[in-house]
């Protein structure tokens, strides 16, 4: 359960993810120790899930964003369900091959399509290539449809998770 303080806490590291526990401290008018133990608590009970760097994946080269949606075969009496395999495959291949896109997300999903993935390609010849070369080579794949995103006007990036 959070209180009052546990809110404050998040809302000031949403706000500055890079902000010292003393300064959070001063801000939030607590002693160091009780935000060095709140933070302890909110990251072991995994309301806090890490402290990362967020780089701008276009500043990086990365300048096409598209999603990808997949119907995926199903494989019944597998380990893992098929779709999360080949999600763990694509994402894996992603990180070792350089001539394929970044995939920054990968879900399962409901509706018409078992798979999204939130693709970032350097250029057009890098997303065509990981939609007509390299998707086809997984048999599970039955199915893809891709939409290449315009404009972002909302991201995560960019916005706090609202806490109240």
């Amino acid at each position: 359960m959070m209180d009052e303080l546990d809110i404050k806490i998040l809302e000031s590291l949403q706000r500055n993810g890079r902000i010292t526990v003393s300064r959070l401290a001063e801000l939030l008018n607590k002693p160091r120790t009780t935000i060095m133990s709140r933070l302890a608590r909110l990251e072991s009970s995994k309301i806090i899930l890490g402290y990362k760097t967020i780089i701008d994946p276009v500043q990086m080269g990365y300048n096409i964003q598209a999603y990808v949606l997949l119907t995926v075969r199903r494989v019944p009496g597998a380990a893992k369900p098929s779709q999360v395999a080949l999600a763990e495959r694509i994402i894996y291949d992603s990180d070792n091959e350089k001539d394929l896109p970044w995939v920054e997300e990968a879900q399962v999903v409901t509706g018409q399509y078992d798979l999204v993935l939130k693709v970032w390609a350097k250029d057009l010849r890098q997303l065509s290539n990981f939609l007509i070369k390299y998707l086809p080579t997984h048999p599970d794949v039955v199915k893809s449809e891709t939409m290449i995103v315009l404009e972002n006007v909302a991201t995560w990036r960019n916005r706090n998770m609202p806490i109240r």
